[in-house]
């Protein structure tokens, strides 16, 4: 796992290391990224529905995880031996997330971080303004142990508003996806966990019809991995610095 202060040096050092390397090959060796949340059904869905809610106007995205001693990952030391800790190492996915929904980056965001919970690497909140590169802001608020946990993207547009939030129904994890239209209308619709399963499929797919013309699947594309890091990356530097807006790199 990356280190904060370094990260975007990092994440351009490899990039750069991978064309390098595909110049001299006759065909790019597949470099691919397994964010299994470019692959769970609710987010593939709620991007279909952007239209019906029209113009952007906010996005929010709430996390109040489970990370305390009943949780398998707590314990894992390379979680806690780099700069960010659960932020940067769960933060990615519930970015990739929203990006997926809105379909258009973050352009600049301004944080506070702060840490309360010491059984927990620093920092272990962090509250964001986001701005996006479509014109709307909203937030990201991010409390890495919870009593209440809850997960939840929410989207409001001028004619509607679209929630996705975790949570299981007849004994299943998942995804609830609610559209709110005009009127005080709404519709619901469960989907079970399955992004995992989805990407691995597809990352298999593309290893066995590989050949000079290969193209990746793009939402496994590394590039896509370096722009969820770039946004987090960016929001932990604000944090450091007392709130003050940060740009997020642009890969």
């Amino acid at each position: 796992m990356l280190e904060t202060h370094s990260a975007i040096n990092e994440v351009e050092t490899a990039l750069s290391s991978y064309n390098s390397l595909s110049t001299t090959l006759p065909s790019p060796p597949i470099w691919a990224i397994a964010e299994n949340y470019r692959f769970e059904p609710a987010f593939l869905e709620s991007k279909k529905m952007m239209a019906e809610i029209g113009e952007v106007m906010n996005v929010q995205v709430i996390i109040e995880g489970s990370m305390n001693s009943s949780n398998p990952y707590f314990s894992s030391y390379w979680r806690r031996d780099f700069t960010g800790g659960f932020i940067l190492d769960m933060g990615v996915h519930f970015i990739a997330g929203l990006r997926m929904m809105v379909g258009c980056e973050i352009t600049s965001v301004s944080a506070n971080t702060s840490h309360i919970d010491t059984t927990l690497p620093p920092p272990d909140i962090i509250s964001s303004t986001i701005q996006l590169e479509n014109g709307c802001s909203g937030v990201f608020v991010m409390v890495v142990s919870s009593r209440s946990p809850k997960v939840l993207w929410r989207v409001v547009g001028l004619k509607g508003t679209i929630q996705v939030e975790r949570g299981n129904k007849e004994g299943k994890h998942g995804y609830s996806v609610t559209l709110f239209t005009a009127g005080g209308q709404s519709n619901s619709w469960f989907y079970p966990f399955c992004g995992v399963t989805e990407e691995l499929k597809t990352f298999l797919s593309d290893i066995s019809t590989k050949n000079q013309s290969y193209q990746a699947e793009p939402r496994l594309s590394y590039l896509e991995g370096a722009r969820d890091i770039a946004v987090l990356d960016a929001m932990l530097e604000s944090g450091k610095r007392q709130g003050a807006p940060v740009q997020v790199k642009m890969f």
